[in-house]
């Protein structure tokens, strides 16, 4: 029985190709969509599922209650970890976990590989396998270092790294270590990764710092008791925070920052490390939001609806066709029960061989959609049987609830009504133009959407952020410790260059370089009862002249005023914001002490605000600072300044002097507006995702116009081919045709307008700096969807008004 079901369906699909070739091509690609967009989630939900103390592992983070809303962060000071393990009750575990340098040597070999300083605790926490070496505490002491196996590859070779001694450089110091382990590389879904671990001791200021809670410079990751809670431990770490003063309220209430339920203007909180890839302000690594992936999701339901859609309307419209069929089939025997799962078994069939389509197209672009959306996706996660269960399961629904509806209908006519013709087709019109307008509903919002977001973006990336970004050439130095050493010698050999204008250094980089590394550094102090708080920038001479930012009042930095590299003074260049902040009116030529220990400051110059920062974030006060010889300043950038005549020749020049002066620097320089560009890397994927997805809604939204306008026309053969012998005009007939359709068009437009303008509207609460919704992109989403409606109608409405009437009614 089963076997005639599926060869009777055979032959129907292969008597309706048209139909069968529509159905399969929109589930394929709505199949498609929806497997690459499921592979996508589930990569992001994967994320730190691997650890086996999963659950019990958090991270320390400051909360402070500011007037505009509740400010993160996660930096901590070097005390930080080991009293958390000692003073705090439910605190099994503690590491500190901090950037510390780049470059390993062994022998005659050098490679430039990160280094991350942890606690001895870190692999008791983390659990990353050991491959070989000491297994238990492999960092007890601090002259061990343990490698990743891809460092231990790219140092050693083939040859045993486990009780060798390398040179590792920490900061700006090579230290001899002893390579005690060889771990496992971190997974593509860890929220951690590195390359060479080494212990917290070795950084440069940790003599001097380690009791020193301000100095605030990494994360501390904690490991609870089996038996503890976060909020016990939070209610120690309140117990901490007045034990030591780690906040000073007298400073906080200046700046009017409010009170929690516990009395507390500041506080230290516990993030569940398993949300830390789904926080953008506390998570490290390429972090994602959840209302991002939902988005997802949301796409994939969207494009699958509307496939389905197309899948029922098609359906619906050609059961009235085989009405006779069933009831031939009812006068010999045939039970409403075979008749629905011998047409249900039709629709299994179509999606089946849809679903194996999808997987090949898959498999096939697997690799340009990791390229586009810089995704790490494999087929490994379809091959998981829980997966494969998944998919089938999901499959057979989706059939079911797309096929099962036409099936039935079909299944309940009446064995005498349908032989004498009386089958009615009310409700099918009126289920099928309620399906078309939910079609055009979720295209329409796509379009609106797929405008907005690529509004929003181009808007970011090409709003001015006070300095010149076409001509600057940024260069991440290696040996920061050189760094003015470097930036005499750019000046020295490209100063005869007519193509380069001026050099300069910064010790953070504008937008991400190729390095992908980002740093800012803040401080904050008071001011005649005033809370003062900016970053702080350290530069070289010309870092104005470079960036083509203009002075206000006073001036900038120059080799005439050497109390500007004196070790003992701290004169300084300020920003508009910053200045507002002392509510004094006029700043230039002012001096104070920000900390009784320090040199004065002197305030030499102010400019206007700059964004140093994406706009995600809002302006905020800076503060420019020579570099000191004396005081061993390091600058992680080297920026040029050359003209743009010939872009491509510039960079060529510089790379290339620049690394005949470091020549182990295997990072390449990039211009400004190539940094700044990466700031928006999301919002340019998920523009592009929409753009995607709406297109695939409109192409499968009019495939199935298409196929029903073609089934309508063969119904109305003879009623065409009345009118026209009638006098009927072509573009009369061609209107009479499609107006039902384009009324459907239009009413899903006007639905979905209201929809768009309100979630959009949400969607940009959440910039600082938007654009705004303009009217006009509504009725151009709006006549878009009809242009494109009219067109697909228009393929087979003039065609059918352009046939010869007496072959439709030759038979009358």
């Amino acid at each position: 029985m089963i076997r005639n079901y599926f060869l009777t369906a055979w032959r129907n699909l292969r008597l309706h190709r048209l139909n069968a070739i529509i159905n399969i091509a929109g589930l394929t690609v709505a199949f498609t969509v929806c497997i690459l967009l499921f592979l996508m989630v589930h990569f992001e939900f994967s994320f730190d599922k691997f650890l086996k103390n999963n659950n019990s592992l958090y991270m320390a983070y400051n909360l402070g209650h500011a007037p505009d809303g509740d400010d993160k962060g996660e930096a901590f000071g070097y005390p930080a970890a080991p009293t958390f393990k000692k003073e705090v009750p439910g605190i099994l575990r503690t590491t500190s976990y901090m950037y510390g340098g780049r470059g390993i040597r062994y022998k005659d070999k050098e490679v430039g590989k990160d280094i991350q300083l942890v606690s001895p605790d870190f692999f008791d926490m983390f659990g990353f396998p050991v491959m070989s070496g000491t297994r238990s505490n492999p960092l007890s002491d601090v002259g061990n270092v343990v490698l990743s196996q891809s460092a231990a590859t790219a140092v050693f070779g083939k040859e045993d790294p486990v009780g060798k001694t390398v040179k590792v450089k920490v900061g700006n110091r090579w230290q001899d270590l002893t390579v005690t382990a060889v771990v496992q590389d971190a997974p593509d879904n860890s929220s951690i990764q590195f390359n060479i671990l080494a212990r917290i001791e070795l950084a440069g200021n940790y003599v001097e710092d380690k009791n020193e809670w301000n100095h605030q410079n990494h994360p501390v990751y904690v490991q609870l008791a089996p038996n503890a809670t976060p909020q016990q431990v939070e209610a120690g770490l309140r117990g901490l925070v007045k034990k030591y003063h780690l906040a000073d309220e007298d400073h906080l209430k200046a700046k009017g920052f409010r009170r929690d339920v516990y009395g507390d203007m500041y506080a230290i909180k516990l993030a569940p490390y398993s949300s830390l890839h789904f926080d953008v302000a506390l998570g490290r690594g390429p972090t994602v939001s959840k209302s991002y992936l939902y988005i997802l999701v949301l796409i994939a339901v969207v494009v699958l609806v509307i496939a389905c859609f197309n899948f029922v309307n098609l359906n619906v419209a050609r059961a009235f066709t085989r009405a006779k069929e069933v009831g031939v089939r009812k006068t010999i025997g045939a039970g409403r029960g075979q008749i629905f799962f011998q047409l249900w078994t039709e629709s299994l069939l179509l999606f089946a061989v849809a679903l194996f389509i999808a997987l090949g197209a898959v498999v096939l672009l697997l690799k340009p959609f990791n390229q586009l959306f810089v995704e790490k996706l494999t087929m490994q996660a379809l091959s998981q049987p829980a997966i494969i269960v998944y998919v089938i399961v999901g499959m057979l629904l989706v059939s079911f609830m797309a096929g099962g509806y036409p099936a039935w209908l079909v299944a309940r006519f009446r064995t005498v009504e349908v032989l004498k013709g009386k089958v009615s087709v009310g409700r099918s019109a009126l289920l099928r133009n309620g399906l078309i307008t939910f079609q055009f509903i979720l295209a329409s919002l796509l379009i609106c959407s797929t405008i907005v977001i690529y509004r929003q973006f181009q808007y970011m990336r090409k709003a001015p952020l006070g300095f010149e970004q076409e001509s600057v050439i940024s260069i991440p130095v290696k040996s920061g410790e050189n760094s003015l050493r470097y930036i005499r010698e750019m000046r020295q050999r490209l100063g005869s260059q007519p193509q380069v204008v001026s050099v300069t250094g910064s010790s953070g980089n504008i937008g991400i370089g190729e390095d992908r590394s980002q740093s800012a550094w803040s401080i904050g102090f008071d001011y005649n009862g005033k809370a003062i708080e900016t970053e702080m920038l350290i530069v070289d001479y010309d870092f104005l002249e470079t960036l083509g930012i203009k002075l206000l009042a006073g001036r900038s930095f120059s080799k005439e005023y050497p109390a500007d590299t004196a070790a003992g003074t701290r004169n300084v260049i300020v920003s508009e914001s910053m200045a507002r902040q002392f509510h004094e009116k006029n700043v230039v030529g002012m001096s104070f002490y920000s900390d009784s220990s320090a040199p004065k400051w002197n305030i030499v110059g102010l400019i206007p605000d700059i964004h140093l920062h994406s706009l995600h974030e809002k302006l905020g006060a800076l503060t420019l600072e020579m570099a000191k010889p004396k005081s061993h300043s390091s600058l992680g950038y080297i920026l040029v300044k050359v003209r743009t005549d010939n872009l491509v020749k510039a960079m060529t020049l510089v790379r290339d002097t620049y690394k005949a002066i470091e020549p182990d620097n295997t990072v390449n320089p990039s211009y400004l507006t190539e940094n700044t560009y990466r700031w928006y890397a999301k919002e340019e994927r998920l523009s592009t995702l929409f753009c995607s997805a709406a297109s695939i809604a409109i192409l499968l939204s009019c495939l199935g116009l298409f196929a029903i306008v073609s089934l309508v026309i063969g119904k109305r053969r003879k009623e065409i081919g009345v009118r026209k012998v009638l006098g009927a005009s072509v573009a009369g007939i061609t209107g009479l045709l499609s107006k039902e359709f384009l009324r459907l068009v239009a009413l899903a437009f006007i639905i979905a307008t209201p929809i768009a303008w309100y979630f959009l509207s949400r969607w940009l609460q959440d910039f600082p700096y938007r654009i705004a919704i303009s009217w006009w992109i509504f009725p151009l989403a709006g006549f878009s969807a009809l242009a494109i409606a009219l067109g697909t109608i228009s393929v087979l409405t003039v065609r059918a008004s352009l046939a010869n009437p007496v072959k439709s009614l030759r038979t009358e």
